[in-house]
């Protein structure tokens, strides 16, 4: 079966947030539909609640892969790129990319093209200040626009940045090895996310979408496509899962 005969149109990118819930009975079943070998990714981690997280987000992932594929979640076999990232047989027809962050994992599927996700919990720099960081991390023109802003509107411009930044180079599942400072996307947070400039991949500019997604208070969310045309978004909580049939 593949994920077009499955309530996801080629034209559509589904994503779904998941508020980590805090009962042992519903962690347990997230946790019952883990690999030896996230279970045991799982038994690494120091503190509970990144254990619940990590449990929770692939548990989750595998109801989610496994509801589009028509196929049980146990029975969901992911594959790891060069850098890390998951990803399905490609005769699997289908491309998902997860991000989780504080109490939210946010997931995007589609089978139209390759996707990138990044959600970040609005937090202060601790002993480096917000333009510190954005000068080792960030593009001079980023840098130049953060700057520009009111210090109030400061915090939130640095994480709209560092989203988009960070779902593009997971659209390309390069993680940090692409420098973040090597392309440049828009900052300002009041307006529409976009790439402006990639000398590494300058095709990206005609064929990379993003898109700002709704987001709890103290969050931020980017999704990034790589399609030329633009795709429907439908942006789901976890209390609707699964989505009705057609």
């Amino acid at each position: 079966m593949t994920a077009t005969t499955n309530h996801l149109p080629q034209d559509e990118v589904h994503v779904w947030t998941l508020a980590v819930p805090d009962d042992p009975d519903t962690l347990a079943t997230f946790r019952a539909l883990l690999t030896g070998d996230e279970l045991a990714r799982t038994g690494r981690f120091v503190f509970a609640r990144d254990r619940h997280n990590f449990s929770a987000a692939r548990g989750a992932l595998r109801m989610v892969l496994g509801f589009y594929l028509g196929i049980t979640p146990q029975a969901v076999v992911l594959h790891y790129g060069r850098h890390g990232k998951p990803n399905l047989a490609k005769e699997c027809g289908l491309r998902f990319n997860l991000s989780h962050a504080g109490s939210w994992v946010y997931l995007a599927v589609t089978s139209a093209c390759e996707v990138g996700i990044d959600v970040e919990r609005l937090r202060a720099p601790g002993r480096h200040s917000r333009l510190d960081l954005a000068r080792r991390f960030f593009s001079v023109d980023e840098v130049a626009h953060l700057a520009a802003l009111d210090e109030a509107r400061q915090l939130e411009a640095f994480f709209a940045c560092w989203t988009r930044k960070e779902a593009y180079i997971k659209l390309h599942g390069r993680g940090l090895t692409l420098p973040l400072a090597q392309f440049a996307v828009s900052v300002d947070p009041d307006q529409p996310a976009r790439l402006e400039a990639t000398p590494w991949l300058p095709g990206d500019l005609q064929r990379t979408r993003l898109y700002d997604l709704t987001a709890a208070p103290g969050y931020r969310a980017c999704l990034a496509t790589g399609s030329t045309r633009a795709l429907t978004l439908q942006q789901r909580p976890w209390s609707a899962f699964p989505p009705p049939a057609n």
